[in-house]
């Protein structure tokens, strides 16, 4: 028994034995990851690292530059909204009423003056030329007939003139011929009034006959013909064509009081259309009314422009923006307004040195569209930050991109 109890002893001694080392050996990996774990985060830390990492150095601002010039024109302006219309336009109105014939012209067409615009139905009217025609015709033939009467009664007259003075006559005699040719004359003036009442009324047939034919007044382009067909009633309240001279465009816009002694008559004035956006047209003033408007405060400026110098190229009713010059800056310099930053008193730009932004304080004139006059600080040549510098500081780097235009 005592043999067997300490064979089991033993066994058991070597089981529990084993289960020890295996404790151990799971210790010791355990501690080693965590030392490795610890030696690598120190290696990792700048600031255990035995060299200091190198700082990174700050990217430059991307901007853009513009190079500026000192060729520029500005303007002190005037500016107000205005629309165009024809210096010479009318539209066609007939007098009486009647229906329409004929219209001779469709819109765009080119006209001249008193060429036939349109024709109504006028048969009455020829009617009543023709019977005056005939009694016109039928008075001058009296007329005629009543002149030879006359005429040969101041023969007689004065054959019997010379009989009485030669004494182969009586006065007696002499007396009635006289009151034969006396006679004689009134009929040929009454034959002459009869003639020229009738020419009258004839004159008067066929000026009514010219109401029923309409003539252009003015040479011109038709505008519209406000689509009339033949046949159709119109009234003396109904246009026919309108027609305009664009040769010559006029505007009408009104200034404010404070201006009105500024403002004469022979003043540049640059006109720009939404329909051609890119380019400027150059007008006069014309007139400038005398007076002001109570109830507004301004007065109305009346400008024109030689249409045909640009080969008719605007039309009546185009809408824009007309620009009184009143001051005139040539060789100025200018910058976009989004390139100026504001300090206490004045404004600055950023220029674009070797790689470096630098801070330049500037005066301003005149603004010009997105443009401002720069009066000083800056001189042609210099390369203007106009993106990007919003967040810059005097000294910082830049990268640049070149614009494609340079103001």
């Amino acid at each position: 028994m005592g043999g067997e109890d300490e064979s089991q002893m033993k066994q058991s001694g070597m089981k529990q034995s084993g289960r020890g080392g295996k404790v151990l050996v799971f210790l010791a990996a355990v501690i080693a990851v965590i030392a490795g774990v610890g030696v690598y985060s120190y290696r990792g830390s700048p600031a255990g690292s035995e060299e200091p990492a190198m700082e990174e150095e700050s990217p430059a601002a991307l901007v853009r530059v513009e190079v500026a010039r000192d060729d520029h024109v500005v303007r002190e302006s005037i500016v107000q909204n205005m629309s165009i219309e024809a210096v010479n336009r009318v539209k066609m109105i007939p007098r009486v009423t009647g229906r329409l014939e004929r219209l001779h012209v469709k819109q765009g067409d080119s006209v001249t003056a008193g060429q036939i615009i349109a024709t109504l139905e006028h048969d009455q009217q020829d009617a009543q030329i023709g019977a005056a025609e005939a009694q016109a015709a039928s008075a001058k033939a009296d007329s005629e007939r009543a002149r030879a009467e006359m005429m040969n009664a101041k023969t007689n007259l004065d054959r019997y003139e010379r009989l009485v003075e030669e004494g182969f006559s009586t006065r007696q005699q002499y007396d009635s011929v006289e009151t034969a040719y006396m006679s004689a004359l009134a009929s040929y003036n009454a034959a002459r009034a009869k003639e020229r009442q009738v020419a009258a009324e004839l004159g008067r047939a066929r000026s009514s006959k010219q109401d029923y034919i309409m003539y252009s007044p003015l040479d011109g382009t038709v505008l519209s013909d406000f689509s009339i067909s033949p046949g159709a009633m119109i009234q003396p309240s109904s246009p026919i064509a309108d027609i305009a001279d664009l040769r010559r465009l006029k505007a009408s816009l009104r200034i404010p009081e404070n201006k009105i002694f500024v403002v004469k008559p022979g003043m540049d004035v640059l006109l720009k259309f939404d329909a051609l956006p890119n380019e400027e047209f150059m007008g006069q003033v014309t007139r400038v009314d005398p007076f002001v408007d109570p109830a507004t405060r301004t007065s109305a400026v009346e400008i024109e422009l030689d249409n045909q110098a640009i080969g008719n190229r605007l039309r009546p009713g185009m809408f824009g923006q007309a620009s009184i010059v009143e001051k005139e800056f040539k060789n100025s310099v200018i910058i976009p307004e989004s390139a100026l930053g504001t300090r206490e008193g004045g404004y600055y730009v950023f220029l674009e040195e070797n790689g470096t932004a630098r801070r330049v304080d500037v005066e301003t004139g005149a603004r010009q569209g997105d443009y401002t006059r720069i009066t000083g600080g800056i001189k042609s040549g210099d390369r203007v930050i106009v993106f990007g510098g919003a967040s810059l500081s005097d000294g910082e780097k830049v990268e640049t991109r070149q614009s494609d235009l340079t103001f």
